[in-house]
Order: structure tokens, then C-alpha cells, then sequence
């Protein structure tokens, strides 16, 4: 068999130390590439359903911000929220989530058996604070109608249960939420009544408009 050429060998091996040079440069390049590098990420299930429940962008839009009875305020800067936020007191929790009006009639529940009734809206804010317009049915007319606020708590759970305290801390109501959109008087101007009488929700909120120009209450 004749020998091989020199020319021929030189490129065999050439060849081969292209082959192996390749072979270091790849593997170099593997070593440097972070775990998981290919594996593709997907969103829990968790992730996509609250995306898709907020919208893919958390971005808020200049909108306006509803406040408990109704008034309307321009939605603040990011930067300005944040530093109010740091600077406002710590206030508890309470079980509201949104403002809430009840409206429900009462029977004259004094000794005076020659007292009105009267019609009692209710509204609640999640802020604490409390504000109610009383109606006397024998005098319907608006300036025979009694305007109030003040702030409520929670003295009680399982029921769950409020008072609502005016301004002067003296107290207005002990209610007892039967659910959420049925409220139980236990007592009202410290009289408890005889037979259960109930508020129910409205599907409006009321602001008690008597009142809006009043600045609203600090409940803590």
C-alpha cells in the first residue's frame, strides 16, 4: 500500500485539531451558561389568576377614589401616597370593606306613648366613622329630620357586633350584624327594645347630605 502524502497528512491533522479545539470552545460555553438557562418559566396558576383579575398592567389609571359617604377626591401621586402612608397614624381594622347604608323603621320605644316612630338610615364607613338621618314619620318634613355622626367599634364577634358612639362619647346604637346586610338593634338611645327590629342593607350608599360639609370624623 503506497505511504500517505505529507500534504495529506497535514490535513488529517489539521482536521482533527479543529476538531478538538471546537469541542473545548463548546464545552466552555456550556460551563458558563446559569441553571436552568433553557428551562422556560411559566406562571403558577396562582400568578395567571390574579393577573388576570388585575390586568396584566398593576399600573392605576388617574381615576377618582370613592370615600365613605360619597364625596369624591382626586387620586394622589404615587410618591405623594407612599409619604402620607408614612405618616398617617396606624388604624385598626374594621370588618367593612366598603361603606354601607341600612335603612329600617323603629316604633316609639319610650315610656311617651304619644312619641313618633321613626326611619333610620344608617350608613357605616370602613373608616369608623358613622353617620344617620332620623325621620319622624308624624313629621316628615326635612327640618324635622335629625342629622348625626360619631365613630363605632367592635365590642363583640360570633355574632359580630357594634356601637356606634357620638361625638360627645355618649352612645348612640348597639347593633348585632345578623349578616352582612341585616343589622339587629339591641339598644338604641339606651332603650332596649321589646321586639327585634332590624336595618336592612340598601343597595345605594347615602351620604347623609345634612352633613357632608362637616369635616369627617378621625375614628381610631
Amino acid at each position: 500500500m503506497p505511504s500517505s502524502s505529507p500534504l495529506a497528512l497535514q490535513n488529517r491533522y489539521v482536521k482533527l485539531w479543529g476538531a478538538a479545539l471546537l469541542a473545548l470552545v463548546l464545552a466552555g460555553c456550556a460551563q458558563q451558561k446559569p441553571a436552568g438557562y433553557y428551562a422556560v418559566q411559566h406562571d403558577s396558576t396562582a400568578a395567571d389568576a390574579q393577573q388576570a383579575a388585575q390586568g396584566r398592567n398593576t399600573t392605576r389609571a388617574p381615576s377618582q377614589i370613592q370615600l365613605g359617604f360619597g364625596e369624591n377626591q382626586a387620586a394622589k401621586p404615587v410618591a405623594a401616597e407612599a409619604a402620607a402612608t408614612q405618616n398617617e397614624p396606624v388604624i385598626k381594622a374594621r370588618p367593612l370593606a366598603e361603606a354601607r347604608t341600612f335603612l329600617g323603621t323603629v316604633p316609639c320605644l319610650s315610656a311617651d306613648t304619644g312619641c313618633s316612630a321613626t326611619r333610620i338610615t344608617l350608613t357605616l364607613a370602613p373608616s369608623g366613622e358613622w353617620r344617620s338621618r332620623t325621620v319622624f314619620l308624624d313629621r316628615p318634613d326635612a327640618q324635622n329630620n335629625i342629622a348625626q355622626q360619631g365613630c363605632w367599634d367592635v365590642i363583640g364577634t360570633q355574632p359580630l357586633r357594634i356601637i356606634l358612639q357620638q361625638k360627645n362619647g355618649a352612645s348612640r346604637a348597639n347593633l348585632t350584624f345578623i349578616n352582612d346586610n341585616v343589622l339587629r338593634i339591641n339598644m338604641i338611645n339606651d332603650i332596649q327594645p321589646r321586639l327585634e327590629h332590624r336595618l336592612t342593607r340598601q343597595a345605594d350608599v347615602d351620604g347623609i347630605k345634612e352633613i357632608t360639609d362637616k369635616t369627617p370624623l378621625q375614628c381610631d
